[in-house]
């Protein structure tokens, strides 16, 4: 993130939160930043704010709430309220999100029994407020193959084995297609080598970090 994004990115959030804002925490997402490079080339709006209300609605934010936090960005610029066209294209993002499939959002994943990317970026947020996330790490298990009916096989499989090595209350995550996590304090990986490819990523210091890695897997 260059300079300017980052100094629109800090002063939008505190703008959020001044304006009320309820978790801190959970307020970044890389749809931020794709909305304030939006705004500074000036084309590319539409895009980026259905993005943003995508992300919102999978992180559980109401409509009313992503729109104020949409307008705090904004007033930086010197406008009262976002113009028509972006709270159009939040609400159109939010919307499509907020009535997907109710296996996209639930907590578990009606396929594989574990948990949501969504649910994880709560995990995750709850850890770098307790300031846990430095003994924590991500074992990410990417299955291989390529034919679909084998994926989803490998798939049930790698899910079958993080329950019998992480069977003490680590979080384990569906990751979009062909991959699952586990978040534990105890990276182990040797029994996993016979569901795909095994990576053990440390947590980096920040959060917002923290979902830029996740967004590569899912």
């Amino acid at each position: 993130m260059d300079d300017d994004t980052q100094d629109l990115c800090t002063l939008w959030r505190e703008g959020s939160l001044a304006t009320g804002w309820a978790m801190p925490g959970d307020w970044w997402t890389p749809a931020v930043e794709q909305v304030i490079k939006a705004v500074n080339r000036g084309h590319g709006l539409t895009r980026a704010c259905m993005a943003l209300g995508d992300a919102r609605a999978r992180a559980g934010v109401g409509v009313a709430e992503g729109m104020t936090d949409l307008a705090a960005l904004f007033r930086l610029f010197g406008s009262a309220n976002p113009p028509l066209t972006a709270l159009r294209a939040f609400a159109s993002g939010w919307a499509e999100a907020g009535f997907a499939p109710i296996g996209e959002l639930r907590c578990e994943d009606p396929l594989t029994g574990l948990v949501s990317v969504a649910y994880l970026r709560t995990r995750l947020a709850e850890i770098y407020r307790e300031g846990t996330a430095p003994r924590h790490c991500l074992v990410v298990v990417t299955v291989t193959v390529t034919d679909v009916w084998e994926r989803v096989a490998a798939l049930l499989h790698a899910a079958a084995l993080l329950r019998e090595v992480f069977p003490l209350g680590d979080t384990l995550v569906r990751l979009g297609h062909g991959r699952a996590a586990a978040l534990t304090t105890r990276p182990r990986s040797k029994r996993l080598r016979d569901a795909g490819v095994v990576e053990v990523v440390a947590l980096p210091d920040r959060y917002r970090d923290a979902l830029a890695t996740l967004s590569l897997w899912t």
